[in-house]
């Protein structure tokens, strides 16, 4: 099984790397050139080719050469650009869109965009050998503002993981600086544990720091650090790692340890894939 998954992962990564996406090209006897997506082909009489919002239809006598053209430059925009790994940035996921996601293959989650400004997502964890009330429940909202400046963008919301009865969560806000190719944010919050109806918060906040760098068609490097202030001792939680993605396929690769004044650590890998529907 282990093995089967292991072939998975890497067959994933490698047709989001080698993939290579080409143009139609059509060069007319008067030199004009047309550039898009072939439609439609009749044998020895018409093409049909979408170029932009147009379609436009040739006959064969017209034409003097069909061929492809690599595309050059980024074809594609990261399809999980509203979020790090675990932390949220501002962009938000866009009005009528979805994915779904899973994260170490056992915590399956749903998201969508409500409008341009609001999502959510739900989602539980599907571990061996429990039932549907063992098993932890995920609940996430967002709310995304406009462009700050022109420079920032802002987004506000909360995140809660645990049972129906109790659990943990997160009461956030996130400022983010860039483009959808090379980001940071900084994303102050308030923890909580709540059990039934009592919440208790946080004495101190949570400051997360994050930044994604896009560095080829395929591939962006991202880091998020955690930093858990409060009187005793600060806490810091750096997970790093890479994002390997496609037009819609993202998957997700980072190492988390720990750093605080009693010692450091080395955290559980993460794997994410997720789908854009």
């Amino acid at each position: 099984m282990m093995k089967l998954i292991k072939n998975i992962i890497i067959t994933l990564f490698l047709s989001i790397l080698i993939s290579v996406e080409y143009l139609d090209v059509v060069e007319l006897n008067d030199g004009t050139v047309i550039k898009g997506t072939i439609m439609e082909t009749k044998p020895n009489e018409y093409i049909k080719i979408k170029s932009g919002d147009n379609i436009f239809v040739y006959q064969m006598n017209q034409i003097n050469l069909i061929k492809k053209e690599e595309i050059k430059g980024y074809k594609y925009q990261d399809p999980n650009s509203s979020r790090y790994f675990f932390a949220p940035s501002a962009t938000p996921i866009g009005k009528e869109n979805s994915y779904i996601r899973t994260t170490w293959l056992f915590i399956p989650s749903y998201g969508w965009g409500f409008s341009g400004n609001i999502s959510a997502e739900i989602g539980m964890s599907v571990f061996p050998g429990g039932g549907i009330q063992d098993q932890l429940k995920i609940f996430s909202f967002k709310y995304s503002s406009t462009d700050i400046d022109k420079k920032w963008q802002s987004s506000y919301g909360m995140l809660y993981l645990g049972q129906i009865e109790g659990g943990v969560g997160f009461i956030f806000s996130s400022f983010t600086s860039g483009d959808d190719d090379k980001n940071f944010s900084i994303s102050p919050g308030l923890g909580y544990f709540r059990n039934e109806n009592e919440f208790n918060f946080a004495e101190n906040l949570t400051l997360v720091l994050s930044f994604k760098n896009r560095v080829s068609n395929s591939l962006s490097l991202i880091t998020e650090n955690w930093i858990l202030l409060n009187s005793d001792q600060t806490v810091v939680i750096s997970n790093s790692g890479f994002r390997f993605f496609s037009r819609r396929l993202s998957v997700d690769f980072s190492w988390p340890f720990f750093m605080s004044s009693e010692g450091s650590g080395i955290g559980f890998p993460l794997f994410t894939f997720s789908y854009k529907i």
